[in-house]
């Protein structure tokens, strides 16, 4: 048996201790599904509690280990049993004479991955740029289900949602490049006058002042060049030039708040794909069109000139 494993299943026994309170019911169809953004992790059971059953067992107590909580309880027509479970002295308890007429039930129970056990079950491999056209960066995503055979020791079935990897795209140069030399002149003049004014340093204040002077007079102001700015890298304008391949989809598209000079250093763009048992991985690549980016940039800053 494995390490990890073994650190998989000691940390996830609180999921064990609570179906031993239910083995009674013959507990069956344990299945797991885990949100790796949110590390919530959602168990299902199906119950058998016949009449007989209701009423020799007239009470159920389950401690919550690790703070789980049971979420929801649905009979056989899937029509869900309103607040049938009650929370008392850290305990979830109730009574199965309660029970609407049927013999099964569907029980959810929730509670918490930590980081550390997510990492053992899940393996996000880090975004890594594997090809680079003159059109287009190419960034190879993996992502899988660790140890799959053990794990099916524990679950019927495990579903991992919104399996995420993040990539960073450099886009400094695509703005520095093209914007036209008279507007990123009066940008960086603005920037000096404004970190000089701060330093009350009259030198060179009067210094910066004749820059700004001498500049080529323009139309527009710099609130509109950072406004437009703020534009090329909004993630819904920059989601247009980016794609990627089944089974992944794009998520949350940002940008980063670091700047290099006048202009944002790098994109953050996420990918998220969904895991199963029966498909534990899932590999394609992110494509940043980086071509049609330019162009559409230099369009964007000939059109405020």
């Amino acid at each position: 048996m494995s390490q990890d494993y073994e650190k998989i299943v000691e940390a996830l026994r609180w999921i064990d201790k609570a179906i031993d309170y239910l083995r009674a019911y013959k507990p069956e169809t344990k299945s797991m599904t885990i949100n790796y953004k949110t590390r919530g992790a959602e168990i299902e059971l199906v119950l058998y509690i016949p009449d007989n059953l209701k009423r020799k067992l007239r009470k159920v107590e389950i401690p919550a280990y690790q703070n789980f909580v049971i979420d929801d309880m649905r009979d056989e027509s899937f029509t869900k049993i309103g607040k049938l479970w009650q929370f008392r002295d850290n305990k979830w308890i109730f009574d199965p004479t309660w029970l609407p007429s049927s013999e099964r039930y569907l029980l959810t129970l929730k509670g918490k991955l930590s980081d550390d056990i997510l990492r053992r079950i899940v393996y996000v491999q880090p975004a890594a740029n594997k090809d680079r056209t003159e059109e287009v960066d190419r960034y190879w995503l993996r992502s899988m289900i660790r140890s799959v055979e053990s794990i099916e020791k524990l679950w019927d079935a495990l579903n991992v949602d919104e399996v995420s990897a993040r990539v960073r795209i450099g886009i400094e140069r695509y703005l520095s490049t093209n914007i036209p030399k008279e507007l990123k002149s009066r940008i960086e003049v603005t920037r000096k006058w404004i970190q000089v004014g701060r330093s009350r340093d009259r030198q060179q204040l009067y210094k910066v002042w004749g820059e700004m002077r001498r500049m080529h007079k323009t139309d527009i102001s710099v609130d509109e060049i950072v406004d437009l700015i703020d534009k090329l890298t909004d993630g819904s304008f920059f989601s247009q030039f980016v794609l990627v391949d089944d089974p992944y989809t794009l998520g949350d598209i940002r940008r980063e708040e670091t700047f290099k000079g006048t202009f944002p250093e790098r994109m953050q763009v996420e990918a998220c794909t969904c895991l199963t048992l029966k498909q534990p991985t899932a590999a394609g690549y992110l494509t940043f069109k980086k071509k049609d980016y330019t162009k559409s940039v230099e369009e964007k800053f000939s059109d405020v000139v």
